[in-house]
């Protein structure tokens, strides 16, 4: 039983103890830039103090000694002494190489310059200055372990939840299981009967409203869109997405037909523009009718529920799925689009699992007391500055959409292998 998201919280973790590495060194580094600048102004004023007296005249041998004397400190690389006309007079040094700050200073008696003295202090490197700070990186490595450890002490799941989680994972990826193998069944037992040139059982299909219909009244469409960032489905052959697109479409069917039940209306109500292709989904249903945007909203929202289970499932058998997006939207005149043209182009601003709605005041107030909306972020348009995402919903509408996906996920198998007219209890 591992706590939640342990890759993330010791990359975060990683990232914390590189960063206070870092600073620590650029703290220390600036310390060591002040000290240094101190120490070399005060060598040089004590050196010049001590050698005007033998520089004028020059006595070298005076002057080496005690340059000698001054190059036994650890932080001096190289000592020169120099004449009034630059000419070295001694010099010394342990690391007459090693780069370093350099501090000068004239050497004055009797307003009169009789010489300089030139010290390199040693500027110690990156390495030096984390070998004199292992004892605090060592620390900061142990607090950042502890704070690891109490982590996966602390988030680590109960026996209880975790065995409730399994539990739940077990019983989703048998009702996924089921409902591929009905979809199989039911492909099996339609190329049968074709052979047998028998009428081939069939899919319920929605009925469609005449597309004149349509066109005289106003109408609500949705839109439900692949997500598909990397182009993964022109990448897959149709023997693995003509299988998906009807899977989809079962579940977009028997959505269909549970919400309008729901909402008293009839699955004659709801028009499919466009069944499950590489481009998504398009439903249409005439706005004027009772409940109709509930209905609409609410089969995108389960469908969204059901998206997410089928998608978790199906990566977890290493099996091609996308997850989706969906809009509902009424016509917009100002920018010439019906609806479903307007839920088309509104779900294009979506990303994974996101929902949006683009509807008049009267449907957002019906949609709004079930749903939290918030504004579109960065509108570009007419379209996306008048719609607005699902940011949730109460909890009476999340349990409709609950029981919905349950009823869907339990009883889909029996509705799609081929039964005698009497429906098969599940």
């Amino acid at each position: 039983m591992n706590a939640p998201r342990q890759g993330l919280f010791a990359s975060l973790l990683i990232i914390s103890f590189a960063l206070h590495t870092f600073l620590l060194v650029i703290a220390t580094t600036h310390q060591l830039n002040e000290n240094r600048a101190n120490q070399g102004q005060l060598m040089t004023s004590q050196l010049v103090t001590d050698s005007i007296n033998e520089l004028d005249p020059a006595n070298t041998v005076s002057l080496a000694l005690l340059a000698n004397r001054y190059a036994t400190n650890p932080s001096v690389a190289s000592i020169r002494i120099l004449d009034a006309k630059k000419q070295v007079l001694a010099t010394s040094g342990m690391s007459k190489t090693r780069e370093g700050d350099v501090f000068a200073r004239d050497a004055i008696q009797n307003e009169k310059k009789v010489g300089s003295v030139e010290i390199t202090l040693i500027k110690p490197s990156i390495g030096e200055i984390l070998r004199n700070q292992w004892l605090a990186i060592l620390v900061s490595l142990v607090i950042h372990a502890l704070l690891w450890l109490a982590y996966r002490a602390i988030a680590r799941p109960s026996r209880s939840e975790y065995l409730a989680r399994i539990n739940k994972e077990a019983r989703l990826k048998h009702e996924i299981q089921e409902l591929t193998k009905a979809l199989e069944e039911e492909k099996h037992a339609s190329a049968l009967a074709i052979a047998q040139k028998q009428p081939a059982p069939k899919e319920k299909i929605i009925p469609k409203i005449p597309s004149e219909l349509l066109k005289d009244e106003d109408t609500l469409a949705l839109s439900i869109q692949f997500y598909d960032p990397k182009q993964l489905l022109n990448s897959v052959n149709q023997s693995v997405s003509a299988p998906y697109f009807n899977l989809c479409q079962i579940f977009l069917n028997k959505s269909i037909e549970l919400c309008t039940a729901h909402f008293n209306l009839q699955v004659k109500d709801i028009n499919v523009s466009q069944n499950f292709d590489y481009q998504g989904a398009t439903i249409q249903i005439i706005s004027r009718l009772p409940n109709a945007t509930e209905c609409i909203v609410m089969i995108g929202t389960v469908f969204q529920l059901l998206s997410e289970v089928l998608y978790k499932r199906y990566r977890e058998d290493k099996r091609f799925v996308l997850q989706t997006r969906s809009a509902v939207a009424t016509a917009v005149e100002a920018m010439q689009l019906n609806s479903v043209q307007a839920a088309e182009r509104l779900a294009q601003h979506l990303i994974a699992k996101e929902m949006a709605v683009h509807l008049n005041n009267e449907q957002l107030k019906h949609v709004s007391e079930c749903y939290q909306l918030v504004a579109m972020p960065n509108p570009t348009n007419v379209l996306t500055r008048h719609a607005f995402m699902m940011n949730g919903m109460d909890n009476e509408c999340a349990e409709t959409a609950q029981n919905i996906r349950t009823e869907i996920l339990k009883g889909k198998k029996a509705e799609n292998v081929q039964t005698p007219p009497s429906e098969q209890a599940s």
